[in-house]
């Protein structure tokens, strides 16, 4: 009698978006980044995303990018690449900074006593806190559906990654971005064993190394 087969599991690709000058400046934009381009390097970093993830041959990809111009620039070169089609996904974008929006980044530790949120958790006065935005995520994720065999990828931001990654694995916000471990540079890559009612297995974590080592 031969041995049952494990199914293929449903990986999930979350990737950080290419380098804006935004990023550049470390300021935080807020909303109004949602029409943002890539700059030159960051569409450099999209086709060279693209053309690492066509020769790993993915199973049944599907692609995502949230509603912000610079998720989709990085992630038409990937829809392109694996012969797709791209598909706007709304809840991943990022992070609202609310009264933060002109600050530098560096703001949110030397002002770590101003980071409380409209809901009263960790984030941004007049913004998003982390719990809020990495539950909007989460829901996005259930209506996409990972299935045992597909790989889903979807494009988003730094911040928000951040705070799904805290929802799904049940790590505190506040500790989870305070930690190096959970930042995404640009186009880093997540891969993750997707389970709807278990916590995902993580495969890899903010990798921004080489791609052909996912398999």
């Amino acid at each position: 009698m031969s041995p049952a087969v494990s199914p293929l599991p449903a990986r999930l690709l979350l990737i950080r978006h290419g380098e804006t000058d935004n990023n550049v400046g470390q300021i935080f934009r807020g909303p109004e980044s949602g029409q943002s381009p890539l700059n030159a390097t960051g569409f450099q970093q999209a086709r060279q995303l693209a053309n690492n993830l066509k020769v790993l041959n993915l199973l049944r990809p599907r692609v995502y990018a949230s509603t912000y111009v610079r998720a989709h620039q990085t992630a038409q070169p990937i829809a392109e690449a694996l012969g797709i089609p791209l598909h706007t996904l709304k809840n991943v974008h990022e992070v609202d900074t609310g009264a933060f929006v002109g600050r530098p980044y560096a703001h949110m530790d030397k002002f770590e006593h101003e980071m409380t949120a409209p809901d009263g958790a960790y984030g941004f006065p007049g913004g998003e806190s982390l719990v809020g935005a990495g539950e909007r995520f989460h829901a996005a994720l259930r209506e996409v559906r990972p299935q045992p065999g597909e790989t889903v990828l979807i494009v988003s931001h730094g911040a928000v990654l951040v705070a799904v990654l805290a929802k799904l694995l049940g790590l505190d916000p506040r500790e989870t971005w305070r930690s190096d471990t959970y930042r995404h540079t640009n186009t880093a890559v997540t891969e993750l064993h997707w389970n709807e009612t278990n916590p995902p297995e993580i495969v890899r974590l903010a990798d921004a190394g080489e791609l052909e080592k996912l398999y």
